[in-house]
């Protein structure tokens, strides 16, 4: 039994969700996810679709990888300077590296009606060449573009990379097993980048605030309005995985 208690401005969470994983079910390496899924609409709302490593392969947390198979902020209105990131805006891809150097290579699709109006068929195709995406009948992107090469060199590291990696595949450290990972989550240090503005009020939080938690809930009366029951669910169709 365990239990936390709040102390000062570590306030406890404000915002209970959930999450579902295969991790002690099913696991796979390569093959094809097809997804259709309808985006949750609301400040701050992150869906979780995921493959996560089923085993510290490489070391732990980004070290071993993570692949995110679809993901747009639920803020109908979010921008940090000229970029959107409303959910407007849809990434998938990869997150990988080492403590604080955590890098990511995407590919984004830009939707004007939003990826919470509708549902939408999200793919990953998964090889031990290479990693691809696509939605409804767009052409798949690779993450490995011409003339090839391995994975690891091809993204943007402020440090080098793990030794482990040369050890695996071009595609390392995502040549071993995953499994999935859906859930719904609010608010965050790595979504949401400091000094972003949804519509007439700037995020409440920094994300290396010891207080961001308290801010995002000081705040509750500017995005609690923009969470409306269904719309603001992630919504599952089917979940399909073909493995090689």
């Amino acid at each position: 039994e365990c239990s936390r208690q709040a102390v000062y401005y570590f306030i406890l969470p404000p915002i209970e969700s959930s999450r579902i994983h295969t991790k002690d079910t099913f696991s796979f390496r390569y093959g094809q996810v097809q997804i259709r899924a309808k985006m949750p609409l609301g400040d701050w709302i992150v869906p979780e679709l995921w493959l996560l490593p089923k085993s510290d392969s490489y070391g732990p947390y980004y070290s071993s990888g993570k692949i995110r198979l679809a993901m747009a902020r639920g803020n109908e209105d979010l921008k940090l300077g000229k970029d959107d990131l409303s959910n407007s805006e849809l990434e998938c891809g990869v997150l990988m590296g080492v403590g604080d150097d955590i890098q990511g290579r995407v590919t984004k699709w830009h939707e004007g009606e939003g990826w919470s109006n509708q549902f939408h068929n999200f793919t990953f195709q998964w090889t031990p060449d290479n990693l691809s995406f696509s939605v409804d009948d767009s052409n798949p992107v690779d993450l490995i573009t011409p003339p090839g090469g391995r994975l690891r060199d091809l993204v943007e590291f402020n440090s080098r990379p793990p030794k482990s990696w040369s050890k695996g595949s071009n595609v390392a450290p995502f040549d071993k097993e995953f499994y999935l990972s859906i859930g719904l989550s609010v608010g965050g240090t790595r979504d949401f980048p400091n000094g972003s503005s949804s519509k007439e009020y700037v995020k409440p939080w920094n994300n290396s605030d010891a207080k961001a938690m308290l801010h995002f809930w000081q705040s509750k009366d500017d995005w609690y309005e923009t969470w409306t029951g269904e719309s603001s669910a992630l919504q599952i169709d089917y979940i399909k995985v073909t493995a090689l």
